[in-house]
């Protein structure tokens, strides 16, 4: 079982950044998956199941955070938390319902 330590860097592109919501949804991805997740900020890092170090880290629309893991899953963890950052935590498309 390989259990090196796997990272992919990603720019928080939604408007809010990283707020109560998105942190919300990344903290039940890594409770989802058997892995050690970390979200990071310059040299600051939060533990991605926990809502409130994530909160902590501050991050705006445009920052460049580098995701960790390491256990049996990693790798499936960080392709799902990449493509939640990708997807700009399905705000856009709530956004165009409401507008709608």
């Amino acid at each position: 079982m390989d259990q090196r330590k796997q990272t992919r860097t990603v720019t928080v592109a939604n408007h809010a950044g990283l707020h109560a919501r998105a942190a919300l949804l990344i903290a039940k991805l890594a409770r989802e998956h058997d892995v050690a997740l970390a979200v990071v900020k310059d040299s600051q890092a939060a533990e991605a199941s926990s809502m409130i170090q994530m909160l902590s880290l501050g991050a705006k629309q445009g920052d460049e955070l580098v995701l960790e893991a390491s256990g049996p899953r990693a790798e499936e963890a960080l392709s799902a938390l990449e493509r939640l950052f990708a997807e700009k935590f399905y705000e856009e498309d709530e956004d165009a319902e409401s507008r709608g």
